[in-house]
């Protein structure tokens, strides 16, 4: 895997080029994402699809990444990204994470590891019934994120 192949990974995630990221992953990857609620090990290019595809539909337009750094040695590649984006019910996102990625022999994606501030991201994210957790009012004001 190269720089510019981590570079198109993140834009074909932020465009919803499905079909670009499918081409990348080979049929038996594994993604590992963190936290309790919402993450795990997702194996197989069709979990890995659909966790990706319910994870994009939850923004209006789209989630976007930009890379602040990118490396590859031998096998892996990382990036270190930040995302922003608005969630359907208008609440405004930004995370900050590291994504570590293993080629497999013939060049496509076998692994995904994700890690970032899952605090962030359990505030935007339904619960099993579609429903977003309730804002605790802060006793330091308005929450900021609006």
């Amino acid at each position: 895997m190269t720089i510019d192949e981590v570079h198109a990974f993140f834009a074909a995630l932020a465009g919803s080029d499905w079909a670009a990221i499918e081409d990348r992953l080979h049929e038996d990857v594994v993604f590992e994402f963190p936290g309790r609620r919402f993450g795990g090990r997702h194996q197989g290019r069709r979990r890995v699809m659909v966790f990706l595809r319910q994870n994009q539909r939850l923004f209006e337009g789209a989630l976007e990444f930009t890379i602040r750094w990118a490396g590859v040695s031998g096998d892996r590649a990382v990036a270190q990204w930040t995302n922003a984006g608005r969630t359907k019910t208008g609440i405004d996102y930004a995370n900050r994470g590291v994504t570590v990625f293993r080629a497999g022999a013939d060049g496509r994606i076998v692994e995904i590891q994700d890690y970032l501030d899952t605090e962030r991201l359990s505030e935007t994210w339904p619960d099993r019934r579609g429903e977003l957790p309730e804002r605790t009012p802060s006793p330091d004001g308005p929450d900021p994120r609006g």
